[in-house]
C-alpha cells in the first residue's frame, strides 16, 4: 500500500486521492474518468464504492491518463446539517454522473451505446441544470436550529432505504454505485426535511397566535382593572353619605360584560355627581341669600337699637339684655355667613374637581377604546399573514414533491445507462495502474529531495532570524537610553519654562502694582491742582471782598472823622458787625481749605 501524495506541483490534476490511499487498490479496479472530465470539473467526488467490485485483476493505470483525473478529498465528506448545501451537492453529483465525461475503449456494443449516450447527453444535462436552477429551499430552514436537521437526517438514514432492485437487472444490481442510493436517500431525507420545515412553521405560528390571544387578553384585563381603580378613587373623595347614597346603584360595575355597558354605566357616574353638586350649589345659594336677608334685618334692628340707645339717658337692665342678645344673635349670623361661604367655596372646588376627573375618565376611556381596535386591526393582521405564509409553504412543499419526483423518475431511467457504460470504462483504465505507480515512485523521489531543501532552507532562515533578534535587541537598548535621555531633557525643559513663566508672573504683578500705585499718585495730583485752583479762585474773590470791606471801613472812618455827632454808637456797631462778618468769612475759608487739603 502507498501513502497519499498531496504534492500539488508533481501531482496530475485528475489524480483521486482513494486511487493511492484505498487499501485494495493493487487488486480491485477503480472507476476512473475519462479526458473530457478534465475541461469539465463539477464538484470534488470519490469513487471508493467501486474497490468492492468484484474483479479479480490488480489495478493498472497508464501514464497517458494522468491528466484527465480529477482531484478529489481522500474522505468522503459527511452530510452536512444544512438541507441546501446536501441538496447542492446531491444535484451536483448527479451532474457529474450524467456529464460527457465517458470514452470507452472497447467492442461495437460499447461504442454504440456511448454514441446513444452522447446524443442524449446534452438533454441531460439540460435537465439537471433546469433542477438545479429551479431548486427551492424554504426561507424558513436557514434559521431552524442545527439539532432538528440533524435528528431528521439520522432518522431518516436508519430507516428509508430505496429499492434498487426495481430499477436495475440482475447482474447490474450487484455494481449498484453507493454515490447514487446516497442521493436518493439524500432527495428523500429533503422531502421530509420540508415536511418537518412546514409543521414546525405551522407550530410556530400557532405559539404566535395564543401568545397573541394572551397579550389581548392581558391589554383587556389591565384596562379594565385601570378602569375600576380610577372610579373607585373618584368616588371615594365623596364621603358625603347622600352622594354616596345617590350613587350607590350607578357604582356596581360588570367587568365580565361588553364595552357598551361600561361605557353606559360610566357615563351615569361621571353624570350623577355633577348634578348633586349643582343643586346642592343651587341650595347653598339659597341659605346665602336668606343669611344675608336676615343680616340685613339684624343690621337694621341693631342700628335702631343704637339709636334708642343713645337717646335714652338711661338704660335698664332689659334693655342691656336686650341688646347683649342682640349682639349675640349678629354675632351667630355673622359665623354662619362665613360658614356658609366656606362651604359654597368647598362645594365649587369639588365640583371643578369632580369636572376634571371625569373628564380625565373618559379620556382614559377613549384611550382603552382606540387601543383595543389597534389591537384587533394587529390581529387580523398578524392572521393574513399567518393565511398567507401557510399558502406559501403549502405551494413551495408541492412544488418541490413534484419536482423531486420528476427529477426521481429521471435519475432512475438514466441509472441503468450508466451502470453499463461504467463498466465498460473501467475495462479502458485497465493498464494506467503500473505507469502510475512508476509516476507515485518519482514523484516520492523528489517530494524527499524537495523536503531537505526546504530543511537546509530552515536552517538558513533560523540563523537569520537570531541575528535580525540580536540586532533588534541592541536597538531596542539604545531606544530605551535615548527616550531616558530624552525624558530627561524634557524634564529639565519643563523646569526651565515653569521658572520663567513663574517670573514673568511676578514681574507682571510688580508691573499691575507700580501701575496702580502711579494711577493712584495721578489722581491726587489732579486733585490736588483741582484744589489749588479753587483755592486760588476763592483767595481772589476774599482779597476782593478784603479790598472792598477796607475801603468801605475807610470811608466809614473818613466820615467818623468828619461828622462828630452824637450817632458814634451805632457807628461802633457797625463796625463790629463788619469785623464779625470778615470773621466769620475767613473762617469758613479756612474751613474749605482744611477739607480741600484733606482731600
Amino acid at each position: 500500500m502507498l501513502p497519499a501524495n498531496s504534492y500539488s506541483r508533481r501531482c496530475r490534476a485528475g489524480l483521486p486521492s482513494s486511487v493511492i490511499q484505498s487499501p485494495g487498490s493493487y487488486l480491485l479496479r477503480p472507476k476512473l474518468p475519462s479526458r473530457s472530465a478534465y475541461n469539465k470539473p463539477k464538484s470534488n467526488c470519490s469513487f471508493t464504492h467501486i474497490e468492492n467490485a468484484p474483479f479479480g485483476r490488480p489495478k493498472r493505470f497508464k501514464l497517458k491518463k494522468l491528466n484527465s483525473f480529477q482531484k478529489m478529498d481522500t474522505m468522503k465528506k459527511k452530510i452536512p446539517d444544512y438541507t441546501e448545501t446536501a441538496y447542492r451537492e446531491a444535484v451536483s453529483r448527479l451532474k457529474y454522473l450524467l456529464a460527457e465525461s465517458y470514452t470507452p475503449r472497447g467492442s461495437g456494443k460499447i461504442i454504440r451505446e456511448k454514441n446513444i449516450f452522447r446524443r442524449s447527453n446534452s438533454k441531460l444535462h439540460d435537465s439537471a441544470d433546469d433542477t438545479d436552477d429551479r431548486s427551492v429551499v424554504s426561507e424558513c430552514s436557514k434559521g431552524f436550529p442545527v439539532n432538528l436537521s440533524s435528528r431528521t437526517n439520522t432518522a431518516l438514514i436508519s430507516d428509508k432505504r430505496l429499492p434498487m432492485n426495481s430499477v436495475l437487472s440482475g447482474e447490474n444490481s450487484q455494481m449498484t454505485p453507493k454515490e447514487m442510493s446516497t442521493f436518493i436517500m439524500r432527495q428523500e431525507e429533503y422531502i421530509e426535511q420540508l415536511e418537518s420545515e412546514s409543521q414546525y412553521c405551522k407550530e410556530e405560528l400557532k405559539n404566535l397566535l395564543g401568545k397573541i390571544r394572551e397579550v389581548v387578553a392581558e391589554n383587556e384585563a389591565l384596562h379594565d382593572k385601570n378602569k375600576t381603580v380610577l372610579l373607585k378613587s373618584f368616588l371615594n373623595e365623596y364621603d358625603n353619605p347622600e352622594e354616596s347614597s345617590a350613587n350607590k346603584p350607578t357604582l356596581e360595575l360588570d367587568h365580565g360584560q361588553s364595552s357598551p355597558g361600561k361605557k353606559i354605566k360610566l357615563h351615569q357616574m361621571i353624570e350623577g355627581p355633577s348634578i348633586m353638586y349643582e343643586s346642592r350649589i343651587s341650595e347653598l345659594e339659597a341659605q346665602l341669600t336668606q343669611a344675608r336677608i336676615e343680616l340685613k334685618k339684624a343690621q337694621e334692628e341693631s342700628q335702631l337699637g343704637v339709636k334708642k340707645f343713645a337717646d335714652a339717658p338711661d338704660l335698664s337692665p332689659e334693655s342691656v339684655q336686650q341688646l347683649d342678645l342682640v349682639m349675640r344673635e349678629k354675632r351667630e349670623l355673622s359665623g354662619k355667613l362665613d360658614e356658609t361661604l366656606r362651604s359654597l367655596q368647598v362645594a365649587r372646588d369639588r365640583e371643578a374637581d369632580a369636572l376634571q376627573k371625569a373628564k380625565r375618565a373618559m379620556d382614559s376611556v377613549q384611550q382603552t377604546e382606540f387601543e383595543k381596535a389597534q389591537a384587533e386591526s394587529e390581529v387580523r393582521r398578524l392572521k393574513d399573514e399567518l393565511d398567507r405564509q401557510r399558502d406559501k409553504i403549502r405551494e413551495a412543499t408541492q412544488e418541490t414533491t413534484r419536482r423531486l419526483a420528476d427529477e426521481r423518475h429521471q435519475v432512475e431511467r438514466r441509472y441503468g445507462q450508466q451502470v453499463e457504460q461504467l463498466s465498460a470504462d473501467v475495462a479502458t483504465h485497465w493498464d494506467a495502474a503500473s505507469k502510475s505507480q512508476l509516476e507515485i515512485e518519482k514523484q516520492r523521489r523528489e517530494i524527499l529531495d524537495l523536503k531537505r531543501e526546504l530543511n537546509q532552507k530552515q536552517a538558513i532562515i533560523d540563523d537569520l532570524k537570531k541575528d535580525l533578534h540580536n540586532k533588534i535587541s541592541n536597538l531596542q537598548s539604545d531606544l530605551n537610553q535615548m527616550a531616558a535621555e530624552k525624558d530627561a531633557v524634557e524634564q529639565e525643559v519643563a523646569t526651565a519654562k515653569l521658572a520663567l513663566e513663574r517670573s514673568e508672573r511676578h514681574a507682571k504683578q510688580e508691573q499691575s502694582r507700580w501701575q496702580g500705585e502711579i494711577n493712584s499718585y495721578k489722581q491726587r495730583l489732579e486733585r490736588a491742582d483741582a484744589d489749588i485752583v479753587h483755592c486760588r479762585r476763592e483767595n481772589l474773590r476774599l482779597s476782593e471782598q478784603i479790598a472792598s470791606l477796607e475801603k468801605e471801613l475807610n470811608m466809614v472812618k473818613i466820615i467818623r472823622t468828619d461828622s462828630q455827632t452824637p450817632a458814634a454808637t451805632p457807628r461802633l456797631e457797625n463796625e463790629k458787625d463788619l469785623t464779625s462778618m470778615i470773621m466769620d468769612m475767613e473762617t469758613k475759608h479756612g474751613k474749605k481749605l482744611s477739607t480741600y487739603k484733606k482731600k
